[in-house]
């Protein structure tokens, strides 16, 4: 309850400062700028329907992203950390290809994928891949040896190394990672949707609704507010994930949170 009254309390701020600068640019120009939250709240409701297929689109392409870019650079990355060979051999080419924007390679990848929709999972899973990828290398590498020491020396299995030692020790810095990098993530939503999504209606992302309304400043805002929304759910939903996965972190008392 108290994160939620926190998440509420921002919320208001915003609201706040929106509408301060909403009135301050319309007593400044003599005309309105940047509607008020209220107007496009407004907006928002009358076009709900619309608003939120484009939510559901937009959510399952992030949510879909995020999972593939999990399921394949948490291995990598921790594999990677871990094994001293293998961190002299990938890491150059890691550090390497981690700068490159996605949208750098977007006419590469529009020859590889297409135009459907499996570009722009493609793009937004490169974006959050080398996320996770670096995110678990560095905390792999971190791990104190005499961890792995100890558990060597009770005749643990590989296996059960990264069971009990490298997967605990690395996975709250990883969804740490996950949570900072949904910003990122939602950027290269709309990218992909203003990008790649010229054909379809404003229900097929929140990107595409905003541009579809782009003449109307009202929607176009309420549009942006749905994508606000959306990364705070996912936001939400990580570290939720990160109580429930590293509930050790959050245990009140001297080694707790």
């Amino acid at each position: 309850m108290k994160r939620v009254a926190q998440y509420l309390l921002a919320a208001l701020v915003v609201l706040l400062v929106w509408e301060g600068v909403s009135l301050g640019f319309l007593a400044v120009r003599g005309r309105i700028v940047i509607p008020t939250p209220r107007a496009a709240i407004e907006a928002g409701l009358e076009r709900f329907p619309e608003l939120a297929a484009a939510f559901g689109a937009s959510a399952m392409r992030f949510l879909l992203a995020l999972l593939i870019a999990f399921a394949l650079g948490l291995p990598l990355g921790l594999t990677v950390g871990f094994e001293p060979t293998l961190y002299q051999l990938f890491s150059p080419l890691i550090y390497l290809t981690y700068p490159i924007p996605p949208v750098a390679l977007l006419v590469f990848l529009m020859v590889a994928f297409g135009l459907g929709e499996t570009l722009k999972i493609v793009v937004i899973t490169m974006a959050l891949f080398f996320q996770v990828v670096v995110a678990a290398q560095g905390a792999a590498r971190s791990i104190p040896r005499t961890y792995v020491t100890a558990v060597r020396s009770a005749g643990a299995t590989r296996w059960q190394l990264y069971r009990h030692v490298v997967i605990p020790a690395t996975l709250p810095g990883v969804l740490t990672a996950a949570r900072v990098s949904v910003g990122l993530g939602i950027t290269m939503v709309y990218i992909v949707e203003t990008k790649l999504g010229a054909v379809g209606g404003p229900g097929s992302g929140l990107g595409r609704f905003i541009e579809y309304y782009s003449f109307s400043g009202e929607l176009s805002l309420a549009g942006v507010v749905g994508l606000s929304l959306m990364g705070l759910m996912f936001y939400a939903l990580l570290e939720l994930l990160d109580r429930w996965l590293c509930r050790w972190k959050h245990l009140e008392g001297p080694g707790g949170a």
